[in-house]
């Protein structure tokens, strides 16, 4: 049994690649004696996956592949499937490997159209890179490890749409008999973003209810759709709220207007045309939040996630050198081998046009991609993939001067204790929830 076995990339330390891309990298192999095999096999596999239960009309996320359980549904797209072997064959005579550490290169291109990754409770967009050691009368080990695909998506080459601004508006009345409503309308600056972009939302209410509206909820929410193929096709739905942000009330029988800035974080472009079996969409919501008697106004507006930002005329971008390029863009790893990879799609030389991203993981798409055959040994792998995101922080409030209108708590009736200024201070300046809540 091998003591170690390591897989890395190369010119890549995150392992992170747009489609087009050459994926390089080693199997390093260490043994503390000599050990008898049969083969060493390697296999780079993409692919989508959905697979959920329904019960009693309930669904329920199945983590293990079970297709003969009752009300099963499952859905399956490959997009890279190669295996070959570093050594040996699968049915090939015994041999010996000496101990000590042996290093073996591999080397695969991702096709154009492979969608983003992502990883979700009924299903994932996963690619990984797996090796197999074959011994002799005893079972098979499994090694994993996983990389990120992204698919470019350039915001500028999408409809123009997307630099628009956008608004939507919503009411709710109080009693049918009645014409006490509230209103709520909702505009955005534009609807194309990109992860560490800040997102403007101004919110309009007026409240002409005899009620107060407690408090006013933003959110980030991303969508996966699921579609099954087996037994049948019938989709599932996922919604995860990115980010979330609380500000102030809005008294009975009147009026405010609020302005809230939240980012984007790491998170994988929108795609709704290149999986057939998972697809990603993202909106803002926004919800007056009222008493139990009443339901609660919401709008929302969808928005489009890429990574490549708008570049407009008030916000231009600055030229980086060379040396800024991140090894994750294909131009670097062109200059890293000195070779022309003709699979490399001009969509990756956009990249040079633009300061470069950072790469971020995803903290709510960490998952185990450890092989869950139970013919095989395989050992933990933890994954989380990662996104670029751009330090584009600047936010221009039109028609409303250089700062956003102020919000001020409400002031309750009551008599004020006497705190301490500071911890005021701290209060107001809560940052806003980026952790992932399902609702």
């Amino acid at each position: 049994m091998a003591n170690n076995c390591v897989i890395t990339f190369d010119q890549n330390e995150y392992g992170t690649y747009f489609t087009g891309q050459l994926l390089t990298g080693k199997v390093i192999l260490t043994l503390n004696k000599s050990k008898k095999f049969k083969g060493i096999k390697l296999q780079i596999c993409g692919y989508a996956q959905c697979q959920w239960r329904e019960r009693h009309g309930r669904k329920k996320p199945i983590y293990k592949s079970n297709l003969k359980r009752k009300h099963v549904y499952h859905g399956h797209e490959d997009y890279i499937a190669s295996t070959t072997f570093l050594v040996g064959s699968e049915d090939g005579s015994v041999f010996s490997i000496e101990s000590g550490t042996h290093t073996y290169s591999f080397a695969c291109p991702i096709p154009v159209n492979c969608p983003s990754s992502f990883e979700g409770a009924y299903g994932h967009v996963r690619y990984m890179v797996k090796v197999t050691t074959i011994r002799p009368s005893t079972s098979n080990r499994t090694y994993s490890k996983g990389f990120t695909v992204l698919k470019m998506m350039d915001l500028n080459r999408e409809t123009e749409l997307l630099k628009s601004p956008a608004y939507n508006e919503s009411m709710e009345s109080f009693c049918f008999f009645t014409s006490q409503t509230v209103n709520l309308r909702v505009d955005l600056m534009q609807t194309g973003y990109v992860p560490g972009q800040m997102i403007l939302v101004s919110s309009h209410i007026k409240n002409n209810t005899s009620t107060d509206v407690k408090k006013l909820m933003i959110c980030l929410n991303l969508r996966a759709t699921y579609v099954s193929d087996t037994p049948c096709m019938r989709t599932s739905s996922e919604k995860l709220c990115l980010v979330k942000k609380y500000c102030g009330t809005v008294p009975r029988h009147s009026e405010r207007d609020y302005a809230e800035v939240i980012r984007v974080p790491a998170t994988p472009p929108t795609c709704d045309h290149l999986s057939k079996v998972v697809r990603i969409s993202y909106e803002v919501c926004v919800v007056a939040i009222m008493n139990h008697l009443m339901r609660n106004p919401k709008s929302v507006i969808p928005i489009t996630i890429g990574n490549v930002p708008l570049i407009t005329p008030s916000a231009p971008v600055a030229q980086p050198s060379i040396d800024d390029v991140p090894t994750t863009s294909a131009c670097a790893m062109q200059r890293a081998d000195g070779n022309d990879h003709s699979l490399l799609s001009e969509e990756t030389e956009v990249e040079f046009e633009m300061p470069p991203p950072t790469y971020e993981e995803a903290m709510f798409m960490t998952t185990n991609i450890a092989d869950d055959d139970a013919n095989t040994v395989s050992e933990q792998a933890q994954f989380t993939p990662r996104y670029p995101v751009f330090d584009v922080d600047d936010v221009v409030i039109p028609s409303m001067g250089q700062t956003p209108p102020p919000n001020p708590p409400i002031k309750k009736k009551k008599r004020k204790k006497k705190t301490n200024p500071q911890m005021e201070n701290i209060e107001k300046e809560k940052p806003p929830r980026e952790s992932p809540v399902e609702i």
